[in-house]
Order: C-alpha cells, then structure tokens, then sequence
C-alpha cells in the first residue's frame, strides 16, 4: 500500500511539473486558446459599412455615411472623416484609433483599351529648352531616355523621388525631343509602352483583396495621355 502511494505521489509531482515546464514555455491549455479565441474576436473591429463602393470597419458604436459634398450639411452630428474623389465619408462616434475606410478596387479601363502603336524610328534627344525646370534632373533624364520608349508609343516617362511620399517627373516625346513636366504621384504609377493610359498611385491597390486603403494621397487614378497631358477616365 506505502508503495502504491509513493508512486501516486511522484506522478503528481512530475505532472505538475511538467504543466510548470509547458507554462513557460508558452504552450497553452485548452481553457488558455479558448480564452485567447475570444479576445481576438473581442479586437477585432465591426462591418460598418459595405456598399458595391466601400468597406467601411470600426467600433459597433459608431456609425458611418458616404455622402456628396453638398449632403454633408445634412448630417450636422457626423463629423467629416475624409474626402475620396466626389465622395465624402461622415461618422458618429468614431473611435479613430479602430476605424478603416477602404475604398474597392473595380476599374472600369484597362491597358488595352487605350492602344499606342510603338515608335520604331530614331530617338530624339531631350529638349531642355522646351522646359527649362527640367534641367535640375538632366542626369537622371537623359539616364533614363538612354533606355528608351516605356510609355505611350513614343514617350520616355522620368520619375524621380521627392519625399516620402511624392514621386515627380517629365514625359518626353522620343520623335521631338519635347518636355512635359507636370507629373507627379505619392505611390507610384503603373504604365506600359504600347498604352496611353497609367494607373496612379497604384501602390494605394491591395491586388489580392481588390482594396485601396482611403488616405489622404491614396487616390487611385486612371488618365491617359493626350500628347500633351494627362486627362482622368476613371
């Protein structure tokens, strides 16, 4: 019996200790994952709006609009959260530390649709007389327009940084050697050279989830070019 009981008693001393050892490890028991379940569903924010135009996620409390710009009166207890392209997000509430605004991605252009049939004679130099400004990037122009056509047909696009966020550049007409200046984006673009259309700030665009997280310099444009500038489609 005196045996029974010293073995009974050194199976609990191992298996306690063995829950010690598992503890610091880190290794969670059933009630422990279940407790930690819970409290990620518990922080995990609330649909508060889901339109075919937005997803909107944040505290269950609050309450959110997207409205014109002229509506905006009409709601004089929402404040205005932020402006995407005619549209304004209002909210009641807001927790600004939870709140999400993503804007969903479902273009209606594409590459293809604007064609640009591709240069194939000689390419004209830079003209730095057609835009004098352009001289303080001379190096990284004419770098860049050793590579080539990337844009419209004839074009070389030049982009350089200017912050964070903020990229500038020029467009340059490889039959004239002509300058255009004007461009600029905070995440990049995406452009082809058999197309007149670019897609800016296309860094703003989740692909996987067909999203763009709504920021102040997170608009996604789609323009083409006309020759002369660009013009917004989309």
């Amino acid at each position: 019996m005196k045996r029974i009981l010293t073995y009974l008693t050194c199976f609990l001393i191992l298996s306690c200790q063995s829950n010690k050892d598992n503890s610091e490890k880190g290794v969670l028991n059933i009630s422990d994952s279940t407790k930690t379940d819970t409290q990620q569903k518990e922080n995990q924010p609330d649909t508060l709006l889901n339109t075919d135009g937005y997803l909107i996620l944040g505290d269950k409390l609050a309450k959110v609009k997207v409205v014109n710009e002229n509506e905006v009166d009409n709601f004089p207890t929402f404040e205005i959260l932020i402006g995407y392209h005619n549209d304004v997000i209002i909210g009641e509430n807001i927790d600004y530390d939870n709140v999400k605004i993503y804007k969903k991605y479902q273009p209606k252009t594409a590459f293809k649709d604007y064609p640009a049939d591709i240069y194939n004679g000689k390419l004209a130099d830079p003209d730095f007389s057609t835009d004098p400004d352009a001289k303080r990037f001379i190096t990284q122009i004419k770098n860049e327009c050793a590579n080539g056509i990337n844009f419209a047909g004839q074009y070389t696009l030049v982009t350089w940084g200017c912050g964070s966020p903020c990229q500038s550049g020029v467009v340059v007409d490889r039959k004239t050697g002509e300058i255009f200046g004007g461009y600029g984006t905070s995440l990049g673009s995406e452009y082809r050279k058999d197309s007149k259309m670019i897609i800016r700030n296309v860094g703003a665009i989740d692909t996987i989830a067909n999203l763009i997280e709504v920021c102040a310099y997170c608009e996604v444009n789609h323009e083409i070019w006309t020759g002369t500038e660009f013009t917004e489609v989309e």
